[in-house]
């Protein structure tokens, strides 16, 4: 699978090279971090080297943790006049503010979540991007109506806004969380399975059959070695296709920053 992902990664970027190398606007990003979360650090990092190759502008704005207000959070936002994210996640019960759609990089604001459930989007949530590229690739562009998806996971930047685009997509979609009885599922019915839990173990590689695309979206570290949510058993070699962590849906969500960045400044040049 990581060869996959090597092709589906650098196909998009070539495409997105083309974009910028095309726009009067300018392509540029600002991400706002609170306090210093290691993981989140790793993150922000790839994005800016990401900006970097390419020439673009990626500001970092670094805020501490102890003396951040969500009414500091909330000045930024209201200020911004281009693509933003505020890095999750926040601490102290910190919120990222509500972005409007011409300047929300990630696409979790109401307005583009919004659009997404009326089909009117342009701006997918990035790991939602990621994840349908994917799909894509294995199954083909034109192929997502009538296939069997299980999305395991609810939560507001992957779970929810997957599902609805696969239902946009006509794909057949059945949502599972952390109450599910997932040890009684007959995951065979599925053509796709997404795990986007955040809890390492909650399925097992064994679990799942020969023709299956098994996208694990989750990062964990465990034992001092980053995993997803899916628990590989390395004497028996898995019969499905499963997406490696790291090196798997992490890749191309961050490449989707950049993608969501163009397209915002694709809008904004009319």
């Amino acid at each position: 699978m990581k060869a996959v992902i090597n092709t589906i990664y650098e196909s998009k970027l070539a495409t997105l090279k083309d974009k910028i190398a095309v726009l009067s606007a300018p392509v540029q990003l600002t991400i706002v971090t609170v306090g210093e979360d290691p993981a989140s650090k790793v993150y922000v990092r790839n994005k800016i080297r990401l900006f970097d190759e390419l020439g673009l502008t990626c500001n970092h704005i670094t805020l501490a943790e102890e003396t951040t207000t969500q009414s500091d959070l909330d000045e930024i936002a209201a200020n911004a006049e281009h693509a933003i994210l505020f890095q999750l996640p926040l601490p102290n019960g910190l919120e990222a503010p509500d972005l409007p759609a011409s300047v929300d990089v990630d696409g979790f604001g109401s307005e583009a979540l919004g659009q997404l459930v009326l089909g009117q989007n342009s701006i997918l949530p990035c790991t939602v991007q990621a994840t349908i590229d994917i799909i894509a690739s294995h199954f083909g562009e034109n192929n997502f109506a009538g296939l069997k998806v299980a999305v395991v996971g609810r939560s507001n930047i992957v779970g929810k806004p997957l599902a609805i685009e696969l239902i946009n997509r006509q794909s057949t979609v059945s949502s599972f969380n952390s109450r599910s009885d997932l040890e009684s599922v007959d995951w065979k019915r599925y053509d796709v399975v997404v795990v986007a839990t955040g809890a390492y173990g909650v399925l097992e590689s064994t679990q799942f059959f020969e023709g299956q695309l098994i996208i694990d979206v989750g990062i964990n570290r465990v034992d001092g070695k980053l995993v997803g949510d899916v628990k590989h058993n390395l004497e028996i070699e898995p019969m499905a296709a499963i997406t490696p962590v790291p090196g798997g849906v992490g890749r191309l969500t961050c490449l989707h920053v950049l993608g969501n960045a163009v397209k915002l400044a694709e809008c904004a040049q009319g």
